[in-house]
């Protein structure tokens, strides 16, 4: 999995710096372990509306409390709910404490889960995800992030959670 993202990011000209590392499931057991200087650590949740079976990527900022009617709101949806670790690898081929937006290199046809990104993270100047693998670490520009986004063509809702 690592490989599959490294090798799209080098595809799309990306700069990135790769870090591994013993696993981690939280962002509170990232942040102890991978320390970057000016670099937004972020919280990645897959998420359903309660009503339907939409599905959505959710991206936050670690410290940032996911209000899920809140953020359920912004796409005229009631409440949220976390998807079970068997739809999280039947959508995206990856484990809870493994979700991120490099996740979507993984997404199956029909499913099409827009990614609602808090303000922060999408202008950040630097963020860090996994790439779809706990043990590493994937650091990029906001700016490359954005350009990863718009290269897999990803309906990308704009929030400020």
């Amino acid at each position: 999995m690592i490989t599959k993202v490294t090798d799209y990011l080098q595809s799309l000209g990306i700069t990135f710096l790769l870090l591994r590392h013993p696993a981690v499931v939280t962002t509170e057991e990232s942040r102890k372990i991978i320390h970057v200087d000016g670099c937004m650590s972020c919280k990645s949740l897959y998420v359903k509306d309660k009503k339907s079976n939409n599905y959505y990527l959710v991206v936050l900022p670690f410290d940032k409390r996911a209000d899920m009617r809140g953020l359920a709101s912004c796409v005229g949806c009631a409440k949220f709910e976390f998807a079970t670790e068997e739809i999280l690898w039947r959508h995206l081929n990856v484990h809870r404490g493994s979700v991120s937006p490099f996740a979507y290199l993984n997404e199956r046809p029909p499913d099409n889960a827009p990614l609602i990104i808090d303000a922060s993270v999408y202008y950040a100047d630097k963020v860090k995800f996994h790439p779809c693998d706990n043990t590493a670490t994937v650091v990029l520009s906001g700016a490359d992030l954005r350009k990863f986004l718009g290269s897999i063509g990803k309906k990308v809702i704009v929030v400020n959670a």
